[in-house]
């Protein structure tokens, strides 16, 4: 998200330049239960799913998400960094077509399609007529080779990293399948759990084959997990990853997570990003993706955690939900209010002043538990 102007706090450990273009190096999203952070984090991930797998033959319908607007499109615009190159991708559709589609890469128009007409890249201007309805030009451009479609597709496919805290199976020990396949990340995680005071000396792997199904000769691999903790006598146990805490199976994921992809320039949205975690090592992954961060690594994160607002962080890094009576939610920055510092910001949401608040009734909840 790009910086605001006149902010002058923390320049040099929250901020990063893109090209000609400033940006901040984390954000987060606060607002009340129901509110709609989560479909912040949704929308990246609808509009991903749509680019990278799109539609295989004219019968399958696109995926649509208008919550309680039922009749209406789906629209998205995104500006991005791509191998040095500004992008602003545009799309408009609804369940059996595309309605319109844009392209533009450092102001300059790469495709362009409506109802009524497409323009077409010069590389491809001749096979129009194979564009399906129901088919992303972007991705049909990326198919046939077209270096700027491919670039989109790269950022969207490699670069977005969706993650739900609340949502993810931790029972699903296969997430940990980069632990086991790579030795060298086993190694930097187990350092970094350490850092975290978990005291946890190693991470045991195993994999094992099942069938698919009864009788059959198709094998499906499984791993599994256990903990190996060291004792004070210098002996060990373990434990399995079954019986850990979801504080310590959330940790060890986002740990996963950061650690496998940080140096690549990702960006992380990350829905719950508190969930579980003692505010200590919340602080630490702040330090991670801010001050520590000189990748071009990229955080966006809901959460409840008014502490984060004590932390050293600036105003355009700060974001509000508000829910309408009508069920509409609309996302501002702490600094749309006109405030340049963070002091008092904490105080100011918990008083309502920037909405975004869970408003509790406490006459009715007391009528209710004297009924």
């Amino acid at each position: 998200m790009v910086v605001g102007e006149g902010i002058t706090e923390y320049v040099e450990s929250n901020t990063v330049r893109l090209e000609d273009i400033e940006v901040v190096k984390s954000s987060f999203i606060f607002g009340g239960n129901a509110s709609g952070k989560s479909n912040v984090i949704r929308a990246f991930r609808l509009l991903r799913d749509i680019i990278v797998y799109g539609t295989s033959s004219d019968l399958e319908t696109l995926p649509v998400d208008t919550f309680v607007n039922r009749t209406g499109n789906t629209y998205f615009k995104i500006r991005f960094i791509k191998n040095e190159n500004l992008y602003c991708y545009e799309l408009n559709y609804d369940a059996h077509s595309i309605n319109e589609e844009r392209l533009v890469m450092n102001d300059n128009i790469i495709f362009k399609r409506t109802i009524d007409d497409i323009i077409m890249p010069l590389s491809i201007k001749g096979s129009k007529g194979a564009l399906r309805a129901n088919q992303l030009l972007l991705l049909f451009a990326q198919t046939n080779n077209v270096l700027e479609a491919k670039e989109v597709y790269e950022w969207f496919a490699q670069d977005i990293l969706v993650l739900s805290l609340r949502n993810t199976n931790l029972c699903n020990q296969e997430l940990f399948k980069p632990l086991y396949t790579n030795p060298n990340l086993k190694d930097k995680v187990l350092y970094f759990l350490k850092a975290a005071d978990f005291h946890i000396k190693d991470i045991k792997i195993q994999e094992s084959f099942i069938p698919i199904q009864e009788n059959n000769q198709n094998l499906e691999s499984r791993l599994h997990l256990q903990f190996e903790y060291e004792c004070k006598n210098g002996g060990s146990f373990t434990i399995d990853y079954e019986a850990e805490s979801i504080s310590i199976r959330i940790f060890l994921f986002l740990a996963t997570m950061i650690l496998d992809n940080y140096h690549n320039s990702k960006i992380f949205l990350i829905d719950g990003f508190d969930c579980f975690l003692h505010p200590k090592l919340v602080n630490m992954l702040l330090h991670i993706f801010n001050e520590w961060n000189d990748t071009g690594t990229q955080l966006i994160a809901t959460t409840h955690n008014t502490n984060i607002l004590d932390a050293p962080i600036r105003t355009d890094q700060v974001w509000f939900v508000d829910k309408s009576y009508y069920g509409v939610s609309t996302l501002d920055s702490v600094f749309d209010y006109n405030e340049l510092s963070i002091k008092d910001i904490k105080k100011n949401y918990q008083d309502g002043l920037y909405g975004a608040d869970q408003i509790i009734n406490d006459s009715m909840v007391k009528d209710i538990l004297l009924c």
